[in-house]
């Protein structure tokens, strides 16, 4: 075998010129497919990083049964938001902070005219321990919701430009400039709704920042207020509509719901954030089918030159393979040695695809690529590409196995020549 191997090392050197094409053409296929992957997971752990540290958590905890009407944002069933229930999230290992929220739904008016909102009301003393990305979404010139806040307000940034809603700086500013349109805007508005038992109520609060999403429906509905003046405006004092939860490894994530469902027991749903949204995790998906697709056709490329140079290889050696059949080589030992030198131009292909395709993830993770999913937001996000060791070794192999894929009919036929016809042929 070792004879083999280096009559096969010796053929694939000779023909410098068409070796050096098909290395060429593993080389480049395993480096865009590994370059391509490393953008994809980078883009998805942004993603999610968007979703799990700015918005959901990476946990919610709700009473049974409150997601199955959760379209309607129903106040009831509703959660004790005390320290005993705390307590208990956060004994469970893995979990890194815990925070209460209410979701409801009202009317919001500027005097003129009214249309109906979504409400987030959220702790803020805490929210930052689940959510520690929370307010990324503030347009510029607006701020976050801050401990301490009442009656203050984030609106959604189409959903302000509606009502004429502005910062009571930005009104101030074009009444002192005597704007003809000043006396239309509004630094305030009011929201109106009812509590689980039907008592209406309706408090003002001030615009201190517009929230800008990738989602339309956020831009247009969405109003954030503090979780205490929520549960004044709803007669929820004391409680709320779902626990937000951070862990310390994403990786973890179904271990520690499995751990946090045991420890509250069926009263409580546990859900990640993939059931929260699936939008996302739909996307994710896409993306991942789509890079899929691009590499099955890297693939066809690479197993296309390979074919391509062993049976040009076959063609040029008719005599040569003749000549050794005649002198006793036997046809398993010819198909054999094409085998081999199929593996050696996958196995240098596939390697220095691995070196250059890693390398280039590597420097551009380091260096990092500043974007935005939020259009228009001011919070920059650091697209970071990411290859698992899994993924490259998969690579490889799926490299040095498809040139042995490719390389086994051109093999098979330069087993099969008639020694006799091999050498007639010119």
């Amino acid at each position: 075998m070792s004879t083999l191997s280096s009559i096969a090392a010796r053929n694939v050197a000779r023909n410098r010129r068409r070796s050096l094409v098909t290395l060429a053409a593993v080389l480049l296929g395993v480096t865009a497919i590994l370059v391509l992957r490393g953008f994809i997971e980078g883009f998805v752990a942004l993603m999610v990083d968007d979703i799990v540290q700015g918005k959901t958590g990476a946990l919610q905890i709700h009473t049974r049964g409150y997601l199955d009407d959760s379209d309607a944002l129903p106040l009831e069933p509703s959660l004790s938001y005390d320290e005993s229930l705390l307590a208990r999230v956060r004994k469970v290992p893995g979990v890194t902070g815990v925070t209460g929220r209410i979701q409801f739904s009202g009317l919001v008016s500027n005097g003129l005219s009214q249309t109906m909102f979504v409400g987030r009301g959220l702790d803020l003393a805490t929210e930052r321990q689940a959510v520690p990305r929370a307010g990324f979404d503030v347009l510029p010139g607006g701020r976050a919701l801050a401990a301490g806040d009442h009656a203050h307000a984030i609106l959604g940034n189409e959903l302000a430009q509606s009502f004429h809603a502005v910062l009571p700086a930005q009104r101030a500013k074009a009444l002192a400039a005597k704007q003809a349109d000043a006396e239309s805007l509004v630094d305030r508005v009011t929201l109106a709704s009812s509590s689980p038992k039907g008592r209406a109520n309706s408090l003002d609060v001030s615009v201190e920042g517009l929230s800008v999403s990738s989602l339309p429906f956020e831009n247009k509905r969405v109003v954030t207020v503090p979780l205490k003046l929520a549960q004044e405006l709803l007669g929820l004092e004391g409680r709320v509509t779902e626990l937000a939860v951070a862990v310390d490894d994403l990786r973890n994530l179904d271990r520690i719901a499995a751990e946090l469902r045991q420890e509250l027991g069926p009263q409580y749903e546990v859900h990640t954030w993939q059931e929260l949204q699936p939008f996302v995790r739909d996307i994710i998906v896409r993306q991942r089918f789509v890079m899929g697709l691009i590499s099955l056709i890297l693939f066809v490329i690479i197993i296309t030159g390979i074919i391509n140079t062993m049976l040009m290889s076959v063609f040029e050696r008719v005599r040569e393979i003749g000549t050794m059949l005649a002198v006793g080589m036997r046809r398993w030992q010819v198909l054999a040695m094409f085998l081999v030198e199929a593996t050696l131009l996958g196995v240098v292909g596939g390697v220095g695809g691995v070196l250059l395709g890693s390398t280039i993830v590597r420097a551009l993770a380091a260096r990092g690529i500043p974007m935005s999913l939020v259009v228009n937001s001011g919070s920059q996000s650091v697209l970071r590409p990411q290859l698992s060791p899994s993924f490259v070794l998969m690579t490889l192999m799926v490299a040095v196995v498809g040139a042995l894929v490719a390389a086994a009919w051109p093999a098979w036929r330069a087993s099969r020549l008639d020694p006799v016809e091999a050498l007639r042929s010119v």
